[in-house]
């Protein structure tokens, strides 16, 4: 009967998983503020490519030379007087133009990367923390079904003591594991109302009920953890730096400043025009320390992107060992201790009927044998975490 009322627990998991958890996550991919942030960051990032090619904006310069102190108001006292008008104007000689839209690029590129990244993120939490909530659901159902137990066991040792059939140290015992489960159904209450919590703040929707079916099934993770927008991440970083080194040997050839004045003096002298060319000067060398310092970044970001590739490895290869044991022990209980332990509870349900066992027996064997699909619970748990944990690393998931 146990056997059975576990089995259509699970069947309706079952037909209600895979509409669920989906929408939860598509929701959550267009609601999330996080996302949101992070796609209105491209659209400024698209801008910013714009802006690197531009050009700096002319500068338009009004002016007055040689003003009398004594009178103001006279403009014909000498030729030199006059009022003028000029343009100032930044003309670019370099490739720098060219470089800084590739920078921009490259931020861009980037940007949509950590994009892809907070997704995927956000994908396996919202997984992680669904099936959290189901099992540990679940392991408060099988709670109550040993606390109905304790209370037969509760009732049967009073009444043995109170007939002088068993220590009162034994019926004790019972009390102090009854209260003991009221409290870890309580605590499990507690841990599953913030789990929901959470998962409603990841997620910027209301979530009242989740029923995922608890599928366990061998996985091989082969994944392309190169492919990862991390990975991808720290690749355009040391690009993004050899471009800053080249940005700054670039800087070595100046932008020119043309100036165009034109003056306008008494009727008596004609109006001239000026022009002016102005060449900064490149003679301190901090170009030079900028593009080192640029391309030790480089460097220190290179040696940053070979730690992260044996963190990946390291870490998938973890998760593959731990589904791995995952599955194992959960083939052990279902399918060795749990049958026997069935086994042994029709036996001892034979036994009492002859009256050649003493009823506490049986219940307590029946409470062991619900210990065991704690176990398969806690290694289901166990399972979908690191499930989880393997989709943000670019395991392939999908409803099934």
């Amino acid at each position: 009967m146990f056997k059975k009322s576990l089995w259509l627990i699970f069947l309706a998991a079952q037909l209600s998983f895979a509409q669920n958890i989906q929408s939860l996550i598509d929701k959550s991919l267009e609601q999330n503020y996080t996302i949101q942030g992070l796609e209105k960051a491209i659209k400024t990032a698209d801008e910013n490519i714009k802006l690197s090619t531009k050009w700096q904006n002319p500068t338009l310069t009004f002016g007055v030379n040689d003003v009398q102190s004594g009178d103001i108001s006279r403009r014909d006292l000498e030729p030199m007087q006059a009022q003028y008008i000029g343009v100032s104007q930044v003309v670019p000689l370099s490739s720098r133009l060219d470089i800084q839209e590739q920078i921009a690029k490259k931020d861009r590129a980037i940007t949509a990367l950590v994009l892809e990244d907070k997704k995927l993120q956000l994908k396996s939490k919202i997984i992680e923390l669904g099936y959290s909530i189901v099992v540990l659901e679940k392991k408060k159902a099988l709670f109550k079904t040993y606390l109905h137990n304790i209370e037969q066991l509760k009732a049967l040792t009073t009444a043995l003591y109170e007939n002088d059939q068993t220590l009162q140290t034994e019926s004790l015992n019972v009390e102090v594991l009854y209260h003991k489960t009221l409290l870890n159904i309580e605590r499990l209450d507690n841990i599953i109302a913030n789990l929901y919590l959470k998962l409603e703040e990841i997620t910027q929707q209301k979530v009242e009920h989740l029923e995922v079916a608890l599928e366990t099934t061998q996985k091989h993770l082969n994944i392309d953890y190169l492919s990862h927008p991390k990975i991808k991440i720290q690749e355009l970083k040391i690009k993004r730096f050899l471009d800053q080194e080249a940005l700054e040997y670039e800087k070595k050839i100046p932008d020119v400043k043309l100036n165009m004045a034109y003056f306008q003096r008494d009727d008596k002298y004609e109006d001239y025009f000026n022009f002016s060319l102005g060449i900064p000067l490149a003679i301190y060398g901090s170009e030079n320390i900028k593009a080192l310092q640029a391309k030790s970044k480089s460097y220190e970001e290179r040696s940053k992107l070979e730690d992260l590739k044996t963190n990946f490895q390291t870490n998938i290869a973890q998760i593959q060992n731990e589904l791995d044991m995952s599955i194992r022990a959960l083939e052990i209980l279902q399918q060795s201790i749990i049958p026997t332990k069935q086994k042994m509870q029709e036996a001892v349900e034979v036994y009492n009927s002859l009256q050649k066992i003493k009823p506490q027996a049986v219940i307590q064997n029946l409470n062991e044998l619900i210990s065991f699909e704690f176990e398969v619970l806690d290694e289901q748990k166990n399972y979908y975490n690191n499930l989880a944990q393997a989709i943000y690393y670019g395991y392939a998931w999908s409803n099934q």
